[in-house]
């Protein structure tokens, strides 16, 4: 199992960024004092993770080598960056350079989104059929890992050290998950006789169902991952309670919903399993949105672990459907496409959840999230049929394919 120990510290890093700007940033500037609306502009520093698809073939046409891996010489020069930009961010005080910081961590999430591109690419071109569901796991499971160190040990750190500490230890640990890649090689066969990747009209238009699906089958989900950081801080938790709530998700939560995703895509198929997985994010919704004036504490701790679960199955089911969706000459830049859709929905979802409970208080957002849940399932259940039948007509994917 070391062999996919590589693909564990590419999106670990990802995650740890990820949560670092949602959770960790948020959290702390939410116990500092600023409200929701303030917040809620937060959200836009991961635009370019809204946009990478734009630049996606660009990244995979001038692509670095590096030990056989096609991919792999452009991902440790962003990571290196990365490491760089937190220890830099970990200098401005943060009482006094909130626009700067903002900026500093939208730069972070460019650098983030691009590093995302090649590790897509080096996951995609380094498996087959038979070892995709492992690396998918790898890939979910990492995002997940990553969120205890973005958001509880920065919290932790922070309460104790500081500010500046907190970034500190960041940046090391992203110099540390450089050294499995580097150590464990995942060579990449070059693909001769393909074209070079494009964004086109062309690109639009055979992935636009995809796109869709992709678009609504997190909408709701979104929009409570989104407000449960700041309820659970207005639940009265502090830092260091938030942090190891949120470890307890990203650990236990989401792993389970990992082994229970995994399961479904091996036993009934990806596909097959996805609109159930939407109805049970629906029912979730519905029952946070019904429920909202009645939950102590203690339950609203034990929701927001349902809604991790069902969060962390519909990761893993959706996007082992989508990365069978690419095409031979840009894995990187196809996949980068859905992820793109995906962000964009999740900082949109995000943004919009925070500003409407600023104006309106938690529980018409809820109300509004479980009513886009429930109307979601019909059109999802359309795309589905769909994608499934033109999945059935397409040979699979297997030139990009090398385990």
């Amino acid at each position: 199992m070391t062999r996919y120990l590589p693909y564990w510290c590419y999106y670990l890093h990802q995650g740890m960024v990820t949560a670092l700007v949602l959770q960790g940033v948020v959290g702390y500037f939410r116990h500092a004092g600023l409200d929701l609306a303030q917040l809620s502009w937060l959200s836009l520093t991961l635009l370019p993770w809204v946009g990478k698809f734009l630049w996606a073939p660009w990244c995979e046409r001038h692509a670095l080598s590096l030990l056989g891996n096609r991919y792999q010489g452009s991902l440790v020069l962003l990571q290196l960056g990365m490491a760089a930009l937190l220890a830099t961010i970990g200098l401005l005080p943060p009482d006094h350079s909130v626009v700067t910081i903002v900026l500093a961590l939208t730069l972070l999430t460019l650098l983030s989104a691009s590093h995302g591109i090649y590790a897509n690419g080096i996951t995609i071109c380094t498996t087959d059929d038979r070892s995709r569901p492992f690396a998918n796991a790898a890939q979910v499971g990492g995002s997940y890992l990553g969120i205890p160190f973005g958001a509880f040990a920065f919290l932790a750190i922070t309460q104790h050290a500081g500010w500046q500490r907190g970034f500190f230890a960041m940046a090391a640990l992203s110099l540390l998950l450089l050294v499995p890649p580097l150590l464990l090689r995942r060579p990449t066969r070059p693909m001769a006789g393909q074209r070079p990747a494009r964004l086109d009209l062309h690109s639009l238009r055979a992935l636009w169902p995809a796109l869709a699906l992709t678009a609504i089958y997190y909408l709701a989900m979104r929009g409570l991952l989104g407000l449960q950081t700041v309820l659970l801080v207005d639940q009265g938790l502090s830092l260091t309670e938030l942090g190891e709530v949120i470890t307890l998700y990203s650990t236990l939560a989401s792993g389970l919903g990992i082994l229970l995703g995994g399961l479904l895509a091996r036993r009934i198929g990806a596909w097959r399993s996805l609109l159930p997985v939407m109805v049970l994010h629906a029912a979730l919704a519905t029952l946070l949105a019904l429920g909202y004036p009645h939950f102590r504490p203690s339950a609203w701790l034990l929701l927001f672990g349902l809604v991790n679960v069902a969060a962390a199955i519909g990761f893993v089911t959706l996007y082992n459907a989508l990365m069978g969706l690419v095409r031979p000459h840009q894995p990187a830049s196809d996949y980068a496409l859905f992820q793109s859709t995906d962000m964009a929905v999740a900082m949109l979802a995000s943004m919009a959840s925070l500003r409407l409970a600023h104006d309106t208080g938690y529980r018409p957002v809820l109300a509004l999230l479980a009513a886009l849940a429930l109307l979601s399932l019909w059109p999802a259940s359309r795309l589905r049929r769909r994608l499934r039948r033109t999945t059935s007509a397409t040979p699979p994917l297997q030139d990009a394919q090398h385990g």
